[in-house]
C-alpha cells in the first residue's frame, strides 16, 4: 500500500486525466508507474552504449591501471627534460 500527498492543482490534473481515460486514479497512477519503470529499464547503461568500443583499440599494456602513476610521472619527466 502507498499513500502520496499531492497538491490541490496535480491532484485536479489527476482526477480529470483519470476520468477522460475512464480509470480510477488508482489505475491511472498504477499504468504511469508501470510505463516508467519499463521505460528506465528499456534505457540504456554507459557500457551497454559503448561496449563495442571498449577495448578496440588496445595499448598492448595490460597494466595500465596499476601503472598509470608510474606511466604519468615518466610523460612529465620525458617533457621536462627536453628543455
Amino acid at each position: 500500500m502507498l499513500s502520496i500527498r499531492l497538491d490541490p492543482e496535480t491532484e485536479n490534473d489527476l482526477n480529470r486525466s483519470a476520468e477522460a481515460l475512464g480509470l480510477t486514479k488508482s489505475e491511472f497512477i498504477r499504468q504511469l508507474i508501470q510505463e516508467k519503470l519499463e521505460a528506465n529499464a528499456a534505457s540504456a547503461t554507459p557500457w551497454q552504449l559503448g561496449h563495442e568500443l571498449f577495448g578496440r583499440k588496445g595499448s598492448g599494456q595490460n597494466d595500465r591501471s596499476r601503472t598509470r602513476k608510474k606511466i604519468l610521472k615518466e610523460k612529465l619527466r620525458a617533457k621536462t627534460s627536453r628543455h
